[in-house]
């Protein structure tokens, strides 16, 4: 990645050019879903009712095991984990405020750079354009904030599982990027701490979020085996997960990039329209504030953290297609697997 600056203009100026504002759609809504979009597989999961009125309760999944609506807390995550972020255009995109290595990588892709991440990062808007779709000018504009769209869009009930790749969630080089040496120093550690205490370091990722999970940080961290298994072995969940991560491994080693501290995201919906086919899943790459490539640092510190992320893959795959293959939990045998979180947790 370039240094930031005079290369960001140079990437909009560049695709000014090509670029056609998608105008707002006002019958589309977020209880309107559009149609599949890339990245999205049918899945047999069977429909679940929805409770009445505004009643805060966690569904349950085929396997007995709570899953839950899908929580702020979540979504948020869903484009990077950090506050601050709202919804534009009716759902359709998040907004988001971000550093400005996450902000350059978003300018790159729109100009047609890195063009092997296509359709497994999510699509990004300048300010601009967000603004023509909804007429609202939002928090910030190209300068503080990014504008992805939102996996979860057109989806009733989504249940999202988001998943940290890497050994390692954090470069001492790439952090230098965005904060005070004494900042990158603190963090540095703290990290290196947390993906031992949570397994990362070991296992090669972490669940950090998920629908319907109390407790903090840690604690989702350890109870990460558990938590992708019982997501992945709901019916055909797995099935449909299997290929849509395998196309984000290999998209991730043909990019040339390190991808330090991004996360994999998943989202099922479990209510799809009456009259619609079963629900889809959807698996995307997100979470750029920590990517860098050969152009910002040497060849072996790239590799380094290309070989941790694929590891990691590698690692999730073969977890996701083992609990697929061992089939649905007993009914209750899920719920009754819970642990009880607590302060400790965090």
């Amino acid at each position: 990645m370039r240094a930031h600056g005079d290369h960001h203009q140079n990437v909009e100026q560049r695709r000014a050019g090509r670029v056609s504002v998608r105008p707002a759609d006002p019958a589309r809504s977020v209880s309107t879903p559009p149609s599949a979009s890339v990245g999205s597989a049918p899945v047999a999961v069977r429909p679940l009712p929805r409770p009445a009125g505004n009643a805060a309760v966690p569904p349950m999944g085929t396997s007995g095991a709570i899953i839950g609506p899908a929580v702020e807390r979540v979504e948020d995550g869903a484009v990077g984990g950090h506050g601050g972020i709202s919804n534009r255009a009716c759902g359709r995109i998040k907004e988001k405020p971000t550093n400005h290595v996450e902000r350059e990588f978003y300018a790159e892709l729109r100009a047609g750079e890195h063009p092997d991440l296509d359709g497994v990062a999510p699509h990004s808007h300048t300010a601009r354009q967000v603004t023509a779709m909804d007429g609202h000018q939002g928090a910030g504009d190209d300068s503080t904030h990014v504008y992805v769209d939102n996996l979860t869009f057109g989806m009733n009930r989504p249940t999202i599982l988001d998943i940290k790749v890497g050994a390692s969630t954090a470069s001492w080089h790439e952090l230098l990027r965005s904060m005070s040496k004494a900042a990158a120093l603190a963090k540095k550690l703290r990290m290196k701490a947390t993906d031992r205490l949570t397994g990362s370091a070991s296992r090669g990722y972490r669940a950090v979020g998920s629908s319907g999970l109390t407790g903090g940080r840690l604690a989702t961290g350890r109870r990460t085996p558990r938590i992708v298994r019982d997501f992945a072995r709901e019916p055909g969940v797995a099935e449909a997960m299997l290929p849509q991560l395998i196309r984000v491994r290999e998209a991730a080693r043909a990019s040339g990039l390190a991808f330090v501290g991004a996360s994999v995201l998943i989202a099922v919906d479990e209510a799809p329209p009456e009259g619609r086919p079963v629900p889809s899943v959807k698996v995307g790459l997100i979470d750029f504030a920590h990517t860098f490539g050969p152009r910002s640092a040497g060849a072996k510190r790239v590799e380094k953290y290309r070989e941790r992320f694929d590891q990691g893959m590698d690692r999730l795959i073969a977890d996701v297609r083992a609990a697929g293959a061992a089939g649905p939990a007993q009914p209750g045998a899920g719920a009754a697997r819970r642990e009880p979180t607590g302060a400790g947790g965090r």
